[in-house]
């Protein structure tokens, strides 16, 4: 039985192709950009094959029509979007969102949400996907500009590249994985106030107290103390139903390393620098006590190393690069059943299924 996928991708047709009126559509097939987000997708976050594909526009207008024959051979679902009025734009924008936080909600099994849009409008959108713990692409035609913002919202973006050399069928998928990730500063510790002591005070001769006061001084002076030790609270509580905000503590994890990882042995490195980070080992193991998988550990690794890449390291997968780094540490992967995504657990409890280590020579040599 093959692992359940796990991505879902929206596609915003006519903002893909420059809008209407202005249609481009290049010598680039549905099935060539699918393959190239299916890949990154599977490389950065773990994913496990695009299991809802649709593709939103007016698919009558000039263009479309014609186009919308190979979107339909690539098993992508067409959604024909009939405007009010004249805003097709909002329209198409509108319907998207509607059934992607309906994927979002009725399908927990999808984690990896992909937007094929470079509009900013979308910002709102990816933004409530976090909250709901999803890992979100961005991703459009690479010689097309992107808003910003939408840019550094995403976990990640996306380039699709394409050779617009006829015929199409000659086309190959090309990727350039680990696009420049968003940078995000490390907090900087606020610096310590000096405090100026008091001079000494002579203390008056204690006053002998009756026995009842005694007793009432001892019970505040334990009140206060027990005060005191009493733990601080949580400042990522979990939700009411025991699950803890995912996106959320993983944006409060500072950046460890700035730069790319060129080979397997620069990545594993980069990774055990970023375990040295206390909130990483803190996010770690409150995955590990929920059978955490590959995408929400994608977020945490991104936060703390948001330029670095398996594809780039030449490691493959992120699966794969992770039972090489994690080899040695407090942490492995496992598979509890064929048909379920890999999870983060600890090797001291000896968890059922857990996937065997990679060494360097079994990722040279292609060791699955």
């Amino acid at each position: 039985m093959s692992i359940r996928k796990n991505v879902a991708v929206f596609i915003d047709a006519e903002n893909l192709f420059k809008g209407y009126g202005k249609l481009d559509i290049p010598d680039v097939s549905m099935e060539d950009i699918l393959n190239q987000i299916d890949k990154a997708a599977s490389q950065e976050a773990g994913a496990n094959g695009i299991a809802v594909a649709r593709a939103y526009a007016d698919w009558n207008a000039l263009g479309l029509e014609d186009y919308r024959r190979d979107v339909e051979r690539s098993r992508v679902e067409t959604v024909q979007v009939f405007s009010v009025g004249k805003a097709e734009k909002n329209a198409a924008d509108i319907v998207l969102v509607v059934d992607c936080l309906r994927v979002a909600a009725d399908l927990d099994h999808i984690e990896v949400f992909v937007l094929v849009s470079a509009d900013g409008d979308f910002v709102p959108l990816v933004r409530r996907l976090h909250e709901l713990d999803k890992y979100v692409v961005g991703a459009t035609l690479s010689n097309h500009p992107v808003n910003s913002v939408l840019e550094k919202e995403v976990d990640q973006y996306v380039g699709l590249k394409v050779t617009p050399v006829p015929p199409a069928a000659a086309l190959q998928p090309v990727f350039s994985a680990g696009e420049p990730a968003k940078k995000s500063a490390a907090p900087r510790k606020a610096a310590a106030k000096k405090v100026v002591e008091p001079p000494p005070v002579k203390e008056a001769p204690a006053k002998k107290e009756a026995p009842a006061k005694k007793e009432a001084a001892a019970k505040k002076t334990a009140k206060k103390t027990a005060k005191k030790q009493e733990p601080a609270p949580d400042k990522n509580p979990p939700r009411a139903g025991g699950k803890p905000e995912w996106h959320k503590i993983a944006s409060q994890i500072p950046v460890v390393h700035e730069g790319r990882a060129s080979s397997p042995d620069d990545y594993k490195a980069i990774m055990k620098k970023v375990l040295t980070e206390p909130k990483v080992r803190s996010y770690l193991d409150q995955l590990a006590n929920h059978g955490g998988t590959l995408p929400i550990l994608a977020m945490a690794i991104k936060a703390a190393a948001p330029q670095v890449s398996p594809s780039d390291a030449k490691v493959s997968t992120l699966s794969r690069a992770l039972r090489f780094a994690l080899a040695g540490t407090p942490y492995a992967l496992a598979r509890q059943s064929d048909d379920v995504q890999p999870v983060l657990v600890r090797r001291s409890s000896k968890p059922a299924g857990m996937l065997p280590d990679l060494s360097l020579d079994d990722i040279q040599r292609g060791v699955q």
